[in-house]
């Protein structure tokens, strides 16, 4: 897994330098387009300035907002002490600080993994899939986002949405600067997560545990309880299962036979 970690924290770094990149060459052309229709070179500084601090801005704080999206949630006081010592014995076990852990109010099963540092990372749980899973089935989702967290996949995914993921905009009108990328490039950056990656990020997980039939109970326990109608369309990646229903992902059938077969 050291490996692993190490290769995605390289790539993202190199993503965040791409697109610091990017939005100083955006910064520069719009320069040039005011100067040249405007004839005032201060007037071009001050709109590429803008610019750049705008987006700037928007990207440093994409993580906040994203949580934001979330009704309904709270920190994690203590109120399930189970959650609490199944996180901290499997991050015990990684390396890894253990993660802010919020609590999501919903019927809906699902868990996801957010943050752009393995050291300070955010793991938010729904209601609905406490009060429902088994101490097997929690710990096998548990230690399945903490895997990703420690394999440096999280902070990938998440260095993704808060750079060429970027949504710019109000809750109504939003533009995605980035979003005519190739679905091939998304996939190569991690801004959209490729099919095989949920059967990889699995394995990781029971290699924790070293117990797929949890995992399998896991995905029974969540399959088709799973959405979240508030949850961003571009967070989708961070969940264990898709929060939306009509998804390209892997089915919960299909990774439960791929987990039977380990």
């Amino acid at each position: 897994m050291d490996n692993l970690s190490d290769k995605n924290r390289q790539n993202a770094s190199l993503l965040i330098a791409f697109f610091a990149g990017s939005i100083a060459a955006l910064s520069t052309a719009l320069f040039f387009l005011v100067f040249i229709i405007s004839g005032s070179p201060w007037f071009g500084l001050i709109v590429a300035a803008l610019t750049l601090a705008s987006i700037a801005y928007i990207s440093a704080t994409s993580e906040q907002r994203a949580l934001a999206t979330l009704e309904n949630q709270q920190m994690h006081s203590g109120q399930y002490p189970r959650l609490t010592n199944l996180v901290e014995a499997i991050c015990l076990s990684t390396g890894i600080p253990v993660p802010e852990i919020r609590i999501l109010s919903t019927e809906a099963r699902n868990m996801a993994a957010l943050g752009r540092s393995r050291a300070k990372s955010t793991l938010i749980v729904t209601t609905g899939l406490l009060s429902s899973a088994s101490r097997i089935e929690l710990e096998a989702v548990v230690a399945n986002r903490i895997s990703q967290i420690a394999a440096g996949q999280t902070a990938l995914a998440t260095t993704a949405l808060s750079t060429f993921g970027l949504q710019i905009g109000i809750a109504t009108i939003r533009v995605r600067p980035f979003a005519l990328l190739p679905m091939r490039v998304k996939k190569r950056i991690g801004l959209a997560l490729d099919p095989s990656d949920d059967f990889f990020n699995d394995g990781i997980g029971v290699a924790l545990t070293r117990y797929p039939p949890g995992m399998v109970e896991a995905l029974a326990m969540m399959e088709n309880r799973n959405a979240l109608a508030k949850a961003d369309r571009i967070t989708d990646s961070l969940w264990i299962l898709s929060t939306r229903q009509n998804t390209d992902r892997p089915t919960a059938e299909a990774r439960m036979t791929a987990l039977r077969e380990l």
